[in-house]
């Protein structure tokens, strides 16, 4: 399948290439196997799941310290999204060229009219990155839902927001989360869902990037109850630069600091840690101490691990051990509540009392096991007084997944 991939890109490449490396560190190997090799552009390809196996980092110093990339794909990848594969493959193989030039000019006025044309979404080179009603958006190359930020075809439904409000309270939902595109690009239509939401009293929850206005906060306030703030790579300002397109992060801890004075809403902090790219401990230990300073020990930080996805298939998922030191790192800032996620079973996806150490909410991925908090949200063994809002959803105990036919 992947030979046939490259045959109808037209990209020239040698079958079952052995890479052998000139320069070598300690418990280097005298040669590595790619599937295919481009080798005049030193690019191996390899249709395997070793990015798992405990060698990989070293092969992958030897092959980077020799100027070589590899794209890895899993099998089953190549098979049920060969499209996407050979727009992968060619990525790395062409030259990008700019074909037309665009200026940029300032909307001075929205109004309407009677014309209906289609709205077409675009891909900034090398950024990756869009603007949206005056908000910078990322579309970044460690994308971890990209089967659905890059779906080509629009697909979905128009709803009022009070639609939007009757369909969750018709299904017994507690609340409306606004994710997987950045809600502030559509604050007007989130405000207004949102407002309508809380009369029903439904909470609303942003999953955001943080990279928003003051005015976008000023929005915030009278609608919204919680927001997850998503970091990457810490907010290190070489890995924002290169990864997500915005020359730092500062943007974001000024909107953290926007949400803290000027509105009630509860902040949580993610921070997807890439391995090799984006796992600096110092850069997390700054994050937690920023957040410990300006936030409050009792802000939850969670260490999220990657995934290979979209355009950094090359790199490894993130090692538990990285996520295990960033969770130490952080606690040692003063930090009281630090998870780790996307690795279901692991102890730190769990709440522990900062009182007496024992076990509050015990968590399985999406799963609560246990509760043990008393009706004021205190510790029932010892006492102790958490930030926790609320009481046990009543629905925790439900299956979280419902399986749709399509």
């Amino acid at each position: 399948m992947l030979y046939r991939l490259l045959d109808e890109s037209g990209v020239r490449y040698e079958k079952g290439y052995g890479i052998v490396p000139e320069r070598r560190m300690p418990g280097s190997k005298d040669h590595y196997p790619a599937d295919a090799a481009v080798p005049e552009l030193k690019l191996a390809i390899e249709v395997d799941g070793r990015w798992h196996s405990s060698d990989v980092k070293e092969q992958d110093r030897t092959l980077d310290l020799n100027g070589w990339r590899v794209i890895r794909v899993p099998e089953s990848y190549l098979f049920d999204h060969p499209e996407e594969v050979k727009a992968l493959i060619l990525e790395n193989v062409e030259t990008p060229v700019l074909t037309n030039r665009r200026q940029w000019v300032v909307v001075s006025g929205v109004g309407e009219t009677d014309r209906f044309e289609k709205v077409y979404s675009f891909e900034c080179i090398p950024d990756h990155s869009y603007v949206a009603d005056g908000v910078l958006v990322h579309n970044c190359g460690y994308c971890q839902n990209y089967d659905i930020s890059q779906r080509r075809k629009v697909e979905g439904e128009e709803h009022e927001p009070q639609d939007i409000v009757s369909l969750a309270a018709s299904r017994g939902c507690e609340g409306i989360a606004y994710t997987y595109n950045q809600p502030t690009i559509f604050i007007e239509y989130a405000s207004d869902v949102g407002r309508l939401a809380r009369e029903k009293g439904l909470f609303n929850i942003f999953v955001s990037n943080g990279y928003d206005t003051p005015e976008t906060v000023g929005a915030m306030k009278d609608f919204l109850d919680c927001i997850t703030v998503d970091f990457k790579g810490s907010g290190e300002t070489g890995f924002v630069r290169r990864y997500i397109g915005i020359p730092d992060a500062q943007p974001i801890f000024n909107t953290l600091l926007e949400l803290r004075d000027r509105t009630k809403v509860h902040i949580e902090i993610t921070d997807l840690i890439v391995p090799q790219i984006g796992d600096d401990l110092g850069e997390a230990k700054k994050l937690s101490s920023w957040v410990y300073d300006n936030l409050g020990p009792d802000t939850p930080v969670h260490f999220l691990r990657f995934h290979p996805d979209y355009k950094l298939m090359n790199l490894p998922a993130t090692p538990v051990e990285t996520l295990e030191r960033h969770y130490e790192v952080a606690r040692e800032a003063g930090l009281r509540y630090v998870y780790i996620g996307n690795v279901p079973g692991h102890p730190a996806e769990s709440t522990y009392c900062p009182g007496c150490g024992k076990v509050l909410v015990k968590r399985h991925g999406y799963y609560i096991l246990k509760y043990d908090l008393d009706r004021k949200n205190r510790c029932n063994s010892c006492g102790y007084k958490t930030p926790v809002v609320g009481p046990l959803s009543r629905s925790a105990g439900e299956d979280r997944f419902i399986p749709v036919m399509g």
